[in-house]
Parts: structure tokens; C-alpha cells; sequence
């Protein structure tokens, strides 16, 4: 099996993998940020399972191309979808959207501080105090585009 259009295929690939690198670097930034401000040394280890994650699905792509014509690249395709795409989404969601885009809204917005302080507790959640912490956190959202691409390379896949 081959591509329909293999330039087009690469050319995703491609863009799956800058911008899951991006995505993985931005989010790596704004942990360790986190747990170098916050005193919250757990955040480095979230680093280092993002930088892990990252390159295991980064590689995943090189086996599916490599092997698009046997099982080993429908395997690495089909965990592709799970860790790319799935778990990316699943991630950016509570990461990203919970734990900055909204916790900024309902702070700028005027809520009240008990119920922040219960929607958004210490240690693990910090209100808004960082210029840098809140816009790294905030950028996590460039990992929506990954998520994008990861989709598109999977669709472009030659077999069902």
C-alpha cells in the first residue's frame, strides 16, 4: 500500500512532528517554571514524562513510516492515534483549558475566593501571581494544533 499523494503524507508528517514539539516544549518550560517558583518539585518530573511521551510518539511516526506496508506500522499508527491524538486531547483539556484558561476567566471575572480555593486548591493549583507561569500555562493550547495534525496524518493513513 502507498500513499495517494506520498509528498502531501511526508508534509503532514512533518507538521505533526514540529508542532508536537512545540507543544511537548512548551509544556515542559511551564512545568519546570512551575516547580522552580511554586517549590513544587513534582512538576519536574511531569517534565520529564512529557519529554519521554514526546519523543515515544515522535518515533512512533518514524516506525508507521518506515513499516507502512506491514503490521509494525498499523501498530505504531494505532498507538499514534491513542498517545497523539487520545491522550494529547484528554491532557490539553485539563492542563491547559481547566487548569489556565478557565481558572483565568473565573479570576479576572471576579469569582469569589472560596470557590476557587475550592475548584482550584493548593498546592497543586497557584490563583494567577506570574505573568510567565499563566501565558506558559495558557500556551499549552498550541498543543490543539498537534492534536490537529496527529488527526490529519492518521486520516491520511493508505488502508482502513
Amino acid at each position: 500500500m502507498k500513499f495517494a499523494d506520498p509528498v502531501r503524507s511526508k508534509n503532514l508528517l512533518i507538521l505533526a512532528v514540529i508542532s508536537g514539539l512545540i507543544a511537548g516544549l512548551v509544556s515542559i518550560v511551564h512545568h519546570w517554571y512551575g516547580a522552580v517558583i511554586y517549590d513544587t518539585p513534582w512538576r519536574v518530573g511531569v517534565s520529564y514524562w512529557i519529554a519521554g511521551i514526546v519523543i515515544i510518539v515522535y518515533s512512533l511516526l518514524y516506525i508507521y513510516w518506515e513499516n507502512i506496508d506491514n503490521i509494525a506500522g498499523k501498530i505504531a499508527m494505532w498507538i499514534f492515534l491513542f498517545c497523539a491524538i487520545i491522550f494529547q486531547a484528554g491532557f490539553i483539556m485539563f492542563e491547559c483549558v481547566y487548569s489556565h484558561v478557565l481558572k483565568n476567566i473565573l479570576f479576572f471575572g471576579g469569582m469569589p475566593q472560596s470557590n476557587l480555593d475550592t475548584l482550584y486548591p493548593s498546592p497543586a493549583y497557584h490563583l494567577p501571581d506570574n505573568l510567565f507561569f499563566e501565558i506558559t500555562g495558557l500556551l499549552q493550547l498550541v498543543g490543539f494544533v498537534a492534536v490537529w495534525y496527529a488527526y490529519r496524518v492518521f486520516k491520511d493513513r493508505p488502508w482502513v
